[in-house]
């Protein structure tokens, strides 16, 4: 019984001490940004989250999600739906009951965040039997920047990413305990992964090629099976597929009476690329979303470590090289279907953090299982600890460079790469504080004015679907639409649009515009409003 004591005090000793190293780790990362709105780049796609979440606050029912930007039911509504709005009517009701405050925002998706490392963080005990691995590899994938970031971010990739790594912790358990609750656990969450970003399923897909593979009585673990049954284990994959499956059928329907569709919840491959395209991309990846996703030294890891996995054929269970294999294989299909997004969108890089599990576990659970004696020496564990400090300083300075950093001259030793300086300080600086937040600290200046929080605006020459309009808080609508002629503006004045925002001088020159530039009413830091 001592024994057992004593084992229990030494887990719960290693549990206390990882969630300690995360809490300083997260208090590097985000010492200064848990209070802060929409940061650096993509703004479009932080406010679309943000817009959804406020008119939930507002009082929006969950089934008819809404946002600020009117191109709905012939430009009279705001509805549309795209993925699951569960995360956005959560914290909008938070905003409901203690006021609106993106720190509530990104402490819960801290979170969610922190739930998944540490879910991740004990599968590792599990499958390897070892708390200092464990910990390192864990807190390994913690230094991803952009898990890091877009882990507390407005986007629901973070989240969902973080529902994959406990659905696969709830699996392991499944596993080793072989109790089918577990396996509905692991199902729950990986639903919840699909519904609100289904391009997060990658381990899913694979988990049910393995199903597949046992059903024919292939032995994928050794002389034994993943699964410890078929009948339960096809009906939990059958109701997450249709769960999921069920929302974005709702959503279309949604999306189909009401005229508008925010996002396009569909693929977008390679094929439809020019060569000029692709240039493009490889260059975005080159000098932006490489440097986001890993360190350099990182992401050399993960290439030789694949290849190494892909030689350790028949001496490696059948499920240990097919996860090797298969989440590489979904990785590239990833990558093709969505090709021409991956240049300059860093945050469609999160769902490929599931290479880090695919392919670093299995390797390392070899060499466990193998030579014990290596990774059991202190020469493989200063290694480990130093390679970790490594990639948390990489991880801290491209969180800074991406929060903070508005000089493009400043020196990040671990980066290396000036025009990614260059990018992450201009989008801090002129794209951000001194273009778009200005909308922001604007709002005092428009209830002087008169203007309502009600009244409908129009909002030029921003091009998104509700930055301007979101930072503002006014609905209406921008130049999405690209408007060319007065008839354009009379309509949306038929419609309800009582002000006009001018946001950059040089198209007050427009002749479509001149009819409705009669009634000045302000100016605030180079945004002229007009009454209509």
């Amino acid at each position: 019984m001592s024994k057992l004591v004593m084992t229990k005090a030494r887990f719960f000793k290693s549990d206390l001490m990882f969630v300690l190293l995360f809490a300083v780790f997260a208090a590097f990362y985000y010492d200064t940004v848990l209070d802060k709105g929409p940061l650096n780049v993509h703004l479009w796609r932080q406010t679309d989250c943000l817009s959804m979440t406020e008119n939930y606050a507002n009082g929006a029912a969950f089934g008819t999600p809404e946002m600020h930007i009117q191109l709905g039911d012939d430009n009279q509504s705001g509805y549309s739906a795209g993925e699951f709005p569960v995360l956005y009517y959560s914290i909008g009701n938070l905003w409901k009951w203690f006021g609106k405050s993106h720190f509530t925002y990104r402490l819960f998706y801290l979170i969610i965040l922190f739930g998944g490392v540490f879910a991740f963080y004990k599968s590792l005990k599990i499958v390897l039997k070892d708390n200092f691995w464990a910990t390192i590899l864990a807190l390994l994938l913690f230094t991803s920047p952009v898990y890091a970031y877009y882990g507390i971010s407005f986007l629901t990739d973070g989240p969902a990413f973080s529902f994959i790594l406990i659905a696969l912790y709830f699996f392991v358990k499944y596993h080793h305990k072989q109790a089918l609750r577990f396996f509905y656990l692991s199902m729950l969450f990986f639903a919840l992964a699909g519904l609100i970003k289904v391009s997060s399923l990658i381990a899913f897909i694979f988990l049910g090629g393995i199903l597949l593979l046992e059903t024919f009585s292939v032995k994928t673990l050794g002389n034994k099976k993943i699964y410890h049954g078929l009948k339960f284990e096809w009906l939990g994959f059958a109701l997450a597929i249709i769960t999921i499956f069920s929302w974005y059928f709702y959503a279309s329907k949604f999306n189909d009476a009401h005229g508008f569709k925010y996002t396009f919840n569909d693929i977008w491959p390679i094929w439809h690329m020019s060569w000029e395209d692709v240039i493009g991309l490889v260059e975005g990846m080159k000098k932006f979303t490489s440097h986001v996703f890993f360190s350099r030294p990182m992401l050399f890891l993960l290439l030789f470590t694949g290849i190494i996995n892909l030689l350790l054929w028949k001496k490696i269970p059948l499920f240990v090289y097919l996860s090797n294999l298969g989440i590489i294989a979904g990785a590239f299909f990833y990558f093709i279907l969505w090709a021409p997004l991956l240049g300059n969108h860093d945050y469609y890089y999160v769902a490929l953090l599931i290479l880090f599990v695919g392919i670093i576990v299995p390797f390392v659970w070899y060499m466990k299982t193998n030579y014990p004696s290596l990774l059991e020496g202190r020469i493989a564990k200063i290694m480990a600890v130093v390679f970790l400090g490594f990639n948390f300083l990489y991880c801290l300075q491209v969180m800074q460079l991406k929060t903070l950093v508005k000089d493009e001259h400043h020196l990040f030793l671990a980066v290396g790469d000036q025009d990614f300086v260059k990018h992450m300080a201009w989008a801090n600086s002129y794209d951000c504080e001194n273009n778009w937040y200005r909308f922001e600290r604007m709002q005092p200046y428009m209830r002087k004015l008169g203007i309502q929080k009600e009244d409908r605006v129009v909002s030029l020459p921003d091009d998104s679907f509700n930055i301007s309009l979101y930072l503002m808080g006014q609905k209406g609508w921008t130049n999405f639409n690209h408007y060319s002629t007065k008839e354009e503006i009379q309509y949306l004045i038929d419609r309800g649009a009582k002000y006009l925002f001018i946001s950059q001088p040089e198209i007050l020159e427009q002749d479509f515009l001149q009819p409705f530039l009669t009634q000045k009413i302000g100016e605030f830091e180079g945004i002229a409003i007009y009454k209509l």
